[in-house]
């Protein structure tokens, strides 16, 4: 999708902030992360910098300077920090968890949706003005993670420059309205979009997987991974060659087996966004990049175990191809909805 609402030229597109290079590629990023042996952080993939996520001594840890990491019979992290009990791996280990604003929170109880994808992930919504707060007012429980935890809300997936909403706000909402009034659960968006992308971009040797997976890595072994959710597809028919846009099935499998690997959860649940619906003009299901599409998106399911689409029907948009905050929150409650469906969603 084009960022901001504007066509980027064909074949295409502009990043901001420093570039990005729509061929196959990116910068190369390291395979993996790596664990410690002891004290169980996982560094982001691709290489994460003391600064931002900081790095837990082998024995006895020192507090990371920005949402670090404790080490095995440290002390606690700093406040929106990490606290481990012990082993990250990903059966988790007694006492593992993560300290946010103060208190600390059992890795059952903190659970962390990763979303990401094109300039609808990112949010182009301003409208209906009736349902601002929802997406701009923080609420207790609900929580973003960018290498330290602070109170959700919109951007959750934020492209440099921008302010408009997109989905994540509303996922997390969506969860906690499922749970009961007096669960203690605390839901966390990772996130990250970006006007344009597409999953060449978004592959593990792309530009974003980098910078939402090194934030995921960092908390691993510590929360509760409780979905990948994706929003991509109309992007790839708009701005990849044409000879690339058949691979479109095989990248997502990819990307997803990647996220799956690099968090040690094979069998993370997936809800991708199919194609929008209501779109218009150019966008439009019946146009140029829809036809090309919907036929690609509908191979996912079929393609990448416990992965499903999420419709589009009777989304409100906010122009020609973006959801305005209705349909943000009426597609976020689809999210929960299929995820509950599918035995996805176990808390209460």
């Amino acid at each position: 999708m084009a960022s901001g609402g504007q066509t980027a030229a064909s074949g295409g597109r502009t990043a901001s902030g420093g570039g990005q290079t729509a061929a196959s590629g990116g910068q190369t990023v390291a395979t993996g992360g790596r664990t410690a042996s002891s004290g169980g952080q996982t560094t982001a993939s691709g290489g994460q910098t003391a600064a931002t996520g900081g790095r837990t001594a082998s024995s006895g840890g020192q507090t990371a300077t920005s949402g670090g990491v404790s080490g095995t019979a440290g002390k606690s992290a700093a406040t929106g920090g990490i606290s481990t009990g012990g082993s990250s791996g990903g059966g988790g280990a007694s006492g593992a968890g993560v300290t946010i604003n103060g208190k600390f929170v059992p890795k059952d109880k903190a659970v962390v949706f990763i979303h990401f994808g094109h300039s609808n992930m990112r949010g182009a919504a301003t409208t209906p003005t009736s349902l601002t707060s929802y997406f701009y007012d923080t609420v207790d429980g609900l929580w973003s993670y960018k290498g330290s935890f602070t109170l959700a809300k919109e951007p959750t997936a934020p492209q440099a420059g921008y302010t408009s909403a997109g989905p994540g706000m509303a996922i997390l909402h969506s969860a906690q309205g499922a749970v009961a009034a007096t669960s203690d659960v605390q839901f966390i968006s990772v996130g990250y979009g970006e006007g344009s992308a597409t999953t060449v971009d978004y592959q593990k040797s792309g530009t974003y997987y980098p910078i939402f997976m090194g934030w995921a890595g960092q908390l691993k072994g510590n929360v509760t991974f409780g979905a990948i959710v994706i929003m991509l597809g109309v992007t790839d028919g708009e701005h990849l060659a044409s000879n690339l846009v058949p691979g479109f099935p095989a990248r997502v499998a990819q990307i997803v087996s990647d996220i799956r690997s690099d968090l040690g959860e094979p069998n993370l649940p997936g809800l991708f966004c199919n194609y929008e619906q209501n779109a218009t003009g150019q966008y439009a299901i019946t146009g140029a990049y829809g036809t090309v599409m919907v036929p690609l998106i509908n191979q996912l399911p079929g393609l990448i175990s416990n992965l499903v689409l999420v419709p589009t029907d009777g989304i409100e948009m906010q122009d020609n191809h973006h959801f305005d905050l209705q349909g943000h929150k009426d597609w976020a409650g689809r999210v929960i909805s299929l995820m509950q469906s599918n035995n996805w969603f176990p808390w209460k």
